[in-house]
């Protein structure tokens, strides 16, 4: 950009953000001295904080920069899907935090060793560290190209600066340091999102303005219940879709599995969901305020879009030319804001599986010692904490290659809600099903992980549709091969969902 877009103001505000964040994840994280703190917070966090932080975290820079841009390029046909978490919020509150708090495990994957066996937990704690760094490195590559966009400087710089700061108080703090980043992360993001959607509708005749315009260019349809899978998104691709990648997200994903765990209770558990499905639909309809708002202004003023910008780029062009100085640091805090909670999440989990699923149940580097001493715990915590570090070196050099995989939106279905399909499938056959055995839920997660990563590659069925075919593959191909290795009941009935009236 030729004229200056960002103040010295603007600078302050993002620079000031910046160190608060990183302050507060130190000084939260100050005088941990076991990974029980490090990644679970002591399990003494009340429903607030995570609740809060659970929409912080899962609701990152790829919701926040792609939602507007899918509703100003196409139409709100995706929106379908916010109705998948009525069902969702049931099963998760009723099915999966019960078995999560009752076992008091470090990570979701402890439960199915203890439903199958250790190798079922292995593949499925290694295929969740792998989903979530190409999460991570996308949650990256985000801000950074809205840093690249407003500011005109250097992407590889922007993705290593975005890194660098994210993996900085995470190694620090810990789990507490990301809950309570998370929330005032939250509150960012949320005050930039309501200074976003009012500076558009001011521009467009107010909030009737903004709708009437979109409608008038057919971007305001919701409903197409063709069942072409071809189609890029159908009302029950947006459906089924929804249901598998939020039921997968929200009760299979040690992200959001390990904010469970860090509650004082199961009341605190299921009242953090609450919350979190309330404030995430708030958040879900300002995205679409902002996108049918960018939307009416640029077709009220198609001269100030050059055509060079487009895409995942306008939302960040408008902040840039648009918003008044001082503003447009806000509105660049907020994206780093819904970046890092992403980031500092991911960084914290995968670590955590990582030591507690491989290195201290193989008893790799770490011992599991439940009498450990204080030096044992110390020596665990600097382990935690180097592991730490060296993911986010990893998933900030990645984040400099996914932007070659399309736009955001199809990018966070593409990596992450693809792959919800075969996490959430092993759960079923775990959870709800009795008369699985390891070796059918094994090979199913493999072949469901198999039959998606195809489906990516091939691109010839709709995005909406990897996760609910990766799902499909894993529990029917599961079901078959237990069926023929003697389709024999779990012995322990404890493992396996069951209503309150059965016996």
């Amino acid at each position: 950009m030729e004229h200056q877009v960002f103040s010295s103001l603007d600078y302050s505000i993002m620079l000031i953000y910046i160190l608060i964040m990183v302050g507060i994840g130190v000084w939260v994280g100050r005088g941990q001295k076991s990974t029980k703190e490090y990644f679970l917070a002591g399990r003494s966090m009340g429903w607030f904080p995570i609740g809060i932080s659970t929409i912080a975290s899962l609701y990152s820079a790829i919701s926040y920069m792609g939602g507007p841009s899918e509703y100003r390029t196409h139409d709100l046909k995706i929106t379908v899907g916010m109705l998948s978490m009525i069902p969702t919020a049931l099963v998760v509150m009723y099915v999966f935090m019960p078995f999560y708090h009752r076992l008091q495990v470090y990570t979701a994957y402890e439960y199915l060793e203890k439903r199958f066996n250790l190798s079922v937990r292995l593949l499925t704690s290694a295929f969740f560290v792998f989903w979530r760094i190409l999460w991570m490195a996308t949650a990256v590559y985000v801000p950074s190209l809205v840093l690249h966009t407003i500011t005109g400087l250097p992407l590889i710089p922007m993705i290593l600066s975005v890194g660098v700061i994210a993996t900085l108080y995470t190694v620090v703090g810990g789990m507490r340091a990301v809950i309570w980043t998370d929330v005032a992360q939250f509150f960012v993001l949320t005050a930039g999102s309501i200074v976003a959607l009012l500076v558009i509708s001011s521009e467009v005749n107010g909030f009737s303005g903004l709708w009437l315009l979109a409608e008038q260019g057919g971007n305001t349809k919701v409903f197409d219940w063709s069942l072409s899978p071809t189609t890029r998104i159908t009302s029950w691709g947006a459906l089924i879709g929804g249901i598998v990648a939020n039921l997968s997200m929200y009760g299979a994903d040690q992200v959001s599995v390990q904010r469970y765990l860090a509650a004082k209770s199961l009341r605190g558990m299921q009242k953090s969901f609450v919350l979190n499905t309330v404030g995430g639909s708030v958040m879900g309809f300002a995205m679409i305020g902002i996108g049918l708002g960018l939307y009416a202004f640029y077709n009220l003023n198609p001269d100030q879009l050059p055509t060079n910008i487009s895409g995942d780029s306008v939302f960040p062009y408008f902040i840039a030319t648009q918003m008044p100085w001082g503003l447009r640091g806000m509105m660049i805090a907020a994206i780093l804001a819904a970046a890092m909670s992403s980031i500092d999440s991911g960084l914290n989990t995968c670590t955590t599986a990582l030591i507690t699923d491989f290195c201290k149940r193989l008893g790799w580097i770490i011992e599991s010692n439940k009498n450990s001493t204080e030096e044992e715990d110390a020596k665990e915590l600097r382990i935690s904490r180097g592991f730490t570090f060296v993911l986010g070196v990893i998933i900030t050099v990645l984040a400099c290659f996914v932007g070659r995989l399309g736009s955001i939106i199809e990018i966070a279905n593409k990596l992450v809600n693809s792959f919800a399909g075969p996490m959430l499938g092993i759960f079923i056959l775990g959870m709800l099903l009795r008369k699985t055995e390891w070796r059918g839920a094994f090979v199913g997660l493999s072949l469901g992980i198999a039959v998606t990563a195809y489906c990516i590659f091939d691109n010839s069925v709709s995005f909406m549709w990897f996760g609910p075919i990766g799902m499909i593959v894993t529990v029917v191909s599961g079901k078959l091969i237990s069926f023929f290795m003697g389709n024999r009941e779990t012995e322990n009935l404890d493992l396996v969902y069951r209503l309150k009236w059965s016996k």
